[in-house]
Protein backbone atom coordinates (compact mmCIF):
# COMPACT_ATOMS: atom_id res chain seq x y z
CA UNK A 1 0.00 0.00 0.00
CA UNK A 2 1.26 3.61 -1.12
CA UNK A 3 1.19 6.15 2.05
CA UNK A 4 0.13 9.33 0.86
CA UNK A 5 2.49 11.85 3.49
CA UNK A 6 1.62 15.88 3.55
CA UNK A 7 4.14 17.12 6.84
CA UNK A 8 6.98 17.92 6.97
CA UNK A 9 7.30 16.57 10.12
CA UNK A 10 6.72 13.05 9.62
CA UNK A 11 10.26 11.36 10.72
CA UNK A 12 10.83 9.82 7.47
CA UNK A 13 10.54 12.63 5.55
CA UNK A 14 12.94 14.39 7.98
CA UNK A 15 15.31 11.58 7.27
CA UNK A 16 14.78 12.06 3.56
CA UNK A 17 15.92 15.80 3.47
CA UNK A 18 18.55 15.49 5.98
CA UNK A 19 20.76 13.18 3.75
CA UNK A 20 21.51 16.04 1.52
CA UNK A 21 24.82 16.36 3.93
CA UNK A 22 27.47 13.59 4.28
CA UNK A 23 27.40 14.37 8.01
CA UNK A 24 24.28 13.19 8.08
CA UNK A 25 24.53 10.57 6.02
CA UNK A 26 27.42 8.67 8.34
CA UNK A 27 25.66 9.53 11.83
CA UNK A 28 22.73 8.02 10.11
CA UNK A 29 24.68 5.26 8.09
CA UNK A 30 21.76 5.90 5.05
CA UNK A 31 22.20 7.52 1.56
CA UNK A 32 19.79 8.72 -1.07
CA UNK A 33 19.63 7.66 -4.53
CA UNK A 34 17.73 9.38 -6.78
CA UNK A 35 16.04 8.18 -10.29
CA UNK A 36 13.90 5.43 -11.42
CA UNK A 37 16.54 3.82 -13.25
CA UNK A 38 19.11 3.70 -10.85
CA UNK A 39 16.72 2.64 -8.23
CA UNK A 40 14.99 -0.03 -11.14
CA UNK A 41 18.58 -1.32 -11.11
CA UNK A 42 19.32 -1.49 -6.95
CA UNK A 43 15.52 -3.62 -6.76
CA UNK A 44 16.86 -5.73 -9.66
CA UNK A 45 20.22 -6.60 -7.36
CA UNK A 46 18.24 -7.36 -4.58
CA UNK A 47 19.56 -4.23 -2.81
CA UNK A 48 17.99 -2.40 0.50
CA UNK A 49 15.93 -0.03 0.58
CA UNK A 50 14.50 1.37 4.15
CA UNK A 51 11.49 3.54 1.48
CA UNK A 52 10.66 5.19 -1.19
CA UNK A 53 9.78 8.60 -1.54
CA UNK A 54 7.59 9.67 -4.71
CA UNK A 55 6.18 12.77 -5.91
CA UNK A 56 2.47 13.38 -6.82
CA UNK A 57 4.11 14.70 -10.14
CA UNK A 58 6.68 11.70 -10.96
CA UNK A 59 7.19 10.62 -14.45
CA UNK A 60 5.12 7.72 -15.75
CA UNK A 61 8.53 5.61 -15.66
CA UNK A 62 9.24 6.70 -11.67
CA UNK A 63 5.15 5.33 -11.05
CA UNK A 64 5.86 1.97 -12.33
CA UNK A 65 9.38 1.81 -10.28
CA UNK A 66 7.38 2.64 -7.28
CA UNK A 67 4.01 0.50 -8.03
CA UNK A 68 6.97 -2.46 -8.89
CA UNK A 69 8.86 -1.41 -5.31
CA UNK A 70 5.25 -1.44 -3.09
CA UNK A 71 4.75 -5.05 -4.90
CA UNK A 72 7.50 -6.05 -3.75
CA UNK A 73 7.45 -5.39 0.12
CA UNK A 74 8.62 -1.99 0.04
CA UNK A 75 7.30 0.76 1.39
CA UNK A 76 6.35 3.76 -0.89
CA UNK A 77 5.64 7.40 0.55
CA UNK A 78 3.93 9.64 -1.82
CA UNK A 79 4.43 13.10 -1.01
CA UNK A 80 3.41 16.59 -2.65
CA UNK A 81 5.44 18.37 -5.37
CA UNK A 82 6.81 21.14 -2.67
CA UNK A 83 7.62 18.72 -0.36
CA UNK A 84 9.31 16.63 -2.66
CA UNK A 85 11.64 19.66 -3.71
CA UNK A 86 13.18 19.27 -0.54
CA UNK A 87 14.15 16.04 -0.67
CA UNK A 88 15.42 15.98 -4.62
CA UNK A 89 19.19 16.85 -5.24
CA UNK A 90 18.40 17.01 -8.93
CA UNK A 91 16.92 20.13 -10.74
CA UNK A 92 15.20 17.55 -13.50
CA UNK A 93 13.95 14.99 -11.08
CA UNK A 94 11.59 12.37 -12.36
CA UNK A 95 10.12 12.46 -8.68
CA UNK A 96 11.63 9.51 -6.83
CA UNK A 97 13.94 8.80 -4.26
CA UNK A 98 15.17 5.51 -2.72
CA UNK A 99 16.30 6.00 0.97
CA UNK A 100 19.01 3.04 1.39
CA UNK A 101 21.49 1.79 4.06
CA UNK A 102 25.16 2.13 3.45
CA UNK A 103 26.69 -0.86 2.35
CA UNK A 104 29.26 -1.78 5.01
CA UNK A 105 32.32 -3.18 3.17
CA UNK A 106 35.96 -3.80 4.79
CA UNK A 107 39.15 -3.82 3.03
CA UNK A 108 38.84 -7.31 2.98
CA UNK A 109 35.68 -7.51 1.11
CA UNK A 110 37.81 -5.36 -1.41
CA UNK A 111 41.19 -6.93 -1.80
CA UNK A 112 40.00 -10.48 -3.06
CA UNK A 113 42.59 -11.00 -5.62
CA UNK A 114 40.73 -9.07 -8.30
CA UNK A 115 41.55 -5.55 -9.71
CA UNK A 116 41.22 -2.57 -6.77
CA UNK A 117 40.76 0.99 -7.47
CA UNK A 118 42.11 3.21 -4.67
CA UNK A 119 41.18 7.32 -4.95
CA UNK A 120 43.91 9.33 -3.06
CA UNK A 121 42.24 12.52 -2.01
CA UNK A 122 39.90 12.54 -4.98
CA UNK A 123 37.21 15.30 -3.50
CA UNK A 124 35.33 16.10 -6.45
CA UNK A 125 32.39 13.95 -6.05
CA UNK A 126 31.29 13.71 -10.21
CA UNK A 127 35.05 12.40 -10.54
CA UNK A 128 34.62 9.84 -7.63
CA UNK A 129 31.18 8.40 -8.84
CA UNK A 130 32.44 8.06 -12.13
CA UNK A 131 35.65 5.98 -10.75
CA UNK A 132 33.13 3.62 -9.22
CA UNK A 133 31.42 3.43 -12.34
CA UNK A 134 34.19 2.43 -14.58
CA UNK A 135 35.75 0.24 -11.74
CA UNK A 136 32.47 -1.84 -11.96
CA UNK A 137 32.10 -1.70 -15.54
CA UNK A 138 35.79 -3.09 -16.10
CA UNK A 139 35.38 -6.05 -13.44
CA UNK A 140 37.05 -4.54 -10.56
CA UNK A 141 36.69 -6.35 -6.87
CA UNK A 142 36.29 -2.57 -5.26
CA UNK A 143 37.49 1.09 -4.68
CA UNK A 144 38.99 2.39 -1.76
CA UNK A 145 38.06 5.63 -0.60
CA UNK A 146 41.35 7.56 1.07
CA UNK A 147 40.80 10.01 4.02
CA UNK A 148 40.55 13.19 2.26
CA UNK A 149 38.54 12.40 -0.65
CA UNK A 150 34.89 12.54 -1.50
CA UNK A 151 32.32 10.78 0.87
CA UNK A 152 31.38 7.65 -1.50
CA UNK A 153 27.61 7.84 -0.92
CA UNK A 154 26.70 11.42 -0.88
CA UNK A 155 24.03 12.07 -3.56
CA UNK A 156 26.27 14.01 -6.19
CA UNK A 157 28.22 10.71 -5.66
CA UNK A 158 25.63 8.64 -5.82
CA UNK A 159 24.35 10.21 -8.86
CA UNK A 160 27.49 10.15 -10.81
CA UNK A 161 28.37 6.58 -10.36
CA UNK A 162 24.60 5.82 -11.50
CA UNK A 163 23.98 4.17 -8.49
CA UNK A 164 27.11 1.22 -8.64
CA UNK A 165 28.38 2.32 -5.06
CA UNK A 166 25.66 -0.40 -3.98
CA UNK A 167 26.68 -2.72 -6.48
CA UNK A 168 30.37 -2.63 -5.60
CA UNK A 169 32.30 -3.55 -2.35
CA UNK A 170 33.16 0.40 -1.58
CA UNK A 171 35.26 1.30 1.71
CA UNK A 172 37.33 4.10 3.42
CA UNK A 173 40.58 4.00 4.64
CA UNK A 174 42.81 6.32 5.85
CA UNK A 175 45.91 5.77 4.15
CA UNK A 176 47.92 3.02 1.89
CA UNK A 177 49.96 2.14 4.62
CA UNK A 178 46.95 0.55 5.85
CA UNK A 179 46.75 -1.95 2.84
CA UNK A 180 50.09 -2.64 1.49
CA UNK A 181 51.35 -4.49 4.53
CA UNK A 182 48.17 -6.64 4.37
CA UNK A 183 47.88 -7.55 1.13
CA UNK A 184 51.46 -7.51 0.02
CA UNK A 185 50.98 -9.67 -3.25
CA UNK A 186 49.58 -6.83 -5.43
CA UNK A 187 51.18 -5.01 -7.59
CA UNK A 188 50.41 -1.08 -6.61
CA UNK A 189 50.57 1.16 -9.57
CA UNK A 190 49.99 4.70 -9.16
CA UNK A 191 49.35 6.73 -12.17
CA UNK A 192 51.65 10.44 -12.14
CA UNK A 193 51.83 12.16 -15.12
CA UNK A 194 56.02 11.28 -15.08
CA UNK A 195 55.43 7.01 -15.15
CA UNK A 196 56.21 4.74 -17.74
CA UNK A 197 53.36 4.36 -20.02
CA UNK A 198 50.82 1.88 -19.13
CA UNK A 199 51.03 -0.01 -22.01
CA UNK A 200 54.74 -0.94 -21.19
CA UNK A 201 53.86 -1.54 -17.70
CA UNK A 202 51.44 -4.04 -19.22
CA UNK A 203 53.98 -6.38 -20.90
CA UNK A 204 55.66 -7.21 -17.13
CA UNK A 205 52.42 -7.31 -15.22
CA UNK A 206 51.27 -10.20 -13.28
CA UNK A 207 49.22 -10.87 -10.33
CA UNK A 208 46.55 -8.84 -8.84
CA UNK A 209 46.83 -5.09 -9.57
CA UNK A 210 45.95 -2.09 -7.62
CA UNK A 211 45.87 0.94 -9.43
CA UNK A 212 45.99 4.75 -7.04
CA UNK A 213 44.39 7.98 -8.59
CA UNK A 214 44.99 10.90 -7.16
CA UNK A 215 43.88 14.13 -7.24
CA UNK A 216 43.79 16.31 -10.29
CA UNK A 217 45.44 19.39 -8.47
CA UNK A 218 47.85 17.79 -5.33
CA UNK A 219 48.49 14.34 -7.58
CA UNK A 220 49.02 11.33 -4.93
CA UNK A 221 49.84 11.85 -1.30
CA UNK A 222 53.55 11.35 -0.09
CA UNK A 223 52.31 8.20 1.77
CA UNK A 224 50.89 6.69 -1.05
CA UNK A 225 53.85 7.76 -3.51
CA UNK A 226 55.88 5.42 -0.67
CA UNK A 227 53.86 2.33 -1.38
CA UNK A 228 53.62 2.42 -4.87
CA UNK A 229 55.19 -0.25 -6.80
CA UNK A 230 55.45 1.16 -10.15
CA UNK A 231 54.51 5.44 -11.29
CA UNK A 232 52.26 4.85 -14.68
CA UNK A 233 51.46 7.28 -17.19
CA UNK A 234 48.92 8.16 -19.94
CA UNK A 235 50.18 9.03 -23.03
CA UNK A 236 48.67 12.42 -24.25
CA UNK A 237 48.88 14.84 -26.98
CA UNK A 238 51.43 17.79 -26.02
CA UNK A 239 50.45 20.13 -24.35
CA UNK A 240 47.97 18.60 -22.36
CA UNK A 241 48.46 18.70 -18.77
CA UNK A 242 46.35 16.56 -17.52
CA UNK A 243 43.16 14.55 -17.24
CA UNK A 244 40.48 14.82 -14.68
CA UNK A 245 40.67 12.02 -12.29
CA UNK A 246 37.45 10.74 -13.54
CA UNK A 247 38.68 10.08 -16.90
CA UNK A 248 42.44 8.87 -15.78
CA UNK A 249 41.40 5.76 -13.63
CA UNK A 250 38.69 5.00 -16.37
CA UNK A 251 41.38 4.81 -19.27
CA UNK A 252 43.76 2.57 -16.91
CA UNK A 253 41.18 0.26 -16.21
CA UNK A 254 40.31 -0.38 -19.44
CA UNK A 255 43.61 -0.67 -20.38
CA UNK A 256 44.32 -3.12 -17.47
CA UNK A 257 40.39 -5.11 -18.29
CA UNK A 258 41.84 -5.31 -21.87
CA UNK A 259 44.67 -7.09 -21.16
CA UNK A 260 43.24 -9.57 -18.81
CA UNK A 261 40.20 -10.16 -21.37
Amino acid sequence: MIHFITSRANSRIKLAVSLEKSSSCRKRNRFLMEGPRFISDHLARGGLIDFITVSENASDESVVVAKIADTGGHKVLQVPEELFANISNTNNSQGITAICPIPEHSVSDVFTGGTVLVLDRVADPGNAGTAIRSAAAFGCSGVVFLKGSAFPWSPKVTRSSAGLNSAIPVCEVNSMADITEKYPDYCILGAQSNGTPMDKILETLSGPVCIVIGSETRGLSKSSQSTITSSVSIPMTMGVESLNAGVSASILLSLLFRKNS
